[in-house]
C-alpha cells in the first residue's frame, strides 16, 4: 500500500459520517466491474447521499455486501420488496437481494480522468442506451472472452513451436 491509499474498511466510519452530514466524498475505485465507465487508476466517483430517496434503476450505489465487502455497482431493477437487483456494467451476473440499509451512497458525478462527467450529458445518456442493454452487453462481453481465449491459445501455441 503507496501514501496514497488506504483500506475502505479503515475509514468508513469517516466516509459515512461525512456523507451524513450533507457532505461528499470522492472516491477512487478499484477493479474492473464497472469498465467501460469507470478505469481503475483513471477515473473517479463523487458520493453523495440522498436522505429520504430510495434509489432508482440505473443509479450507481455503494454499498457493503453482507460479508463486508464494499462494492460500486449499478442497479438493474427496483423490486416490490423494496430490494435491489446489481450488477456491475462490466458483468452480467446479477446480485439480487441488496436492502437499502446497506446503501452506503449514490454516484453524483463520474470525473474521467479530471473532467467532470455529468450524469445528464448527451455523452452519458447515449452511454446508458446503449451499453446498459443486457442483450448487447452480453454478447458484446462473450465475443471480448472469446477473443481474449483465441489470443492466449495462440500464443502458447508459439511458444511450443520455438
Amino acid at each position: 500500500m503507496n501514501n496514497n491509499e488506504f483500506y475502505l474498511a479503515d475509514a468508513i466510519d469517516i466516509i459515512e459520517e461525512v456523507l451524513a452530514g450533507g457532505g461528499e466524498f470522492r472516491m477512487y475505485p478499484k477493479g474492473t466491474s464497472m469498465l467501460p465507465l469507470l478505469v481503475q487508476g483513471e477515473d473517479s466517483v463523487i458520493l453523495r447521499r440522498r436522505k429520504g430517496i430510495p434509489a432508482k434503476k440505473h443509479d450507481i450505489i455503494f454499498y457493503r455486501r453482507d460479508n463486508g465487502q464494499f462494492i460500486l455497482h449499478r442497479v438493474l431493477k427496483v423490486c416490490p420488496d423494496d430490494s435491489y437487483i446489481l450488477c456491475g456494467d462490466n458483468q452480467t451476473l446479477l446480485e439480487p437481494n441488496i436492502r437499502s440499509e446497506q446503501i452506503i451512497g449514490y454516484v453524483s458525478g463520474i470525473y474521467k480522468k479530471d473532467r467532470l462527467l455529468s450524469t445528464t450529458s448527451f455523452s452519458f445518456r447515449v452511454y446508458m442506451i446503449f451499453w446498459m442493454w443486457m442483450p448487447y452487453r452480453r454478447m458484446f462481453l462473450f465475443i471480448k472472452r472469446c477473443f481474449r481465449f483465441l489470443k492466449r491459445r495462440i500464443g502458447q501455441r508459439g511458444k511450443h513451436r520455438q
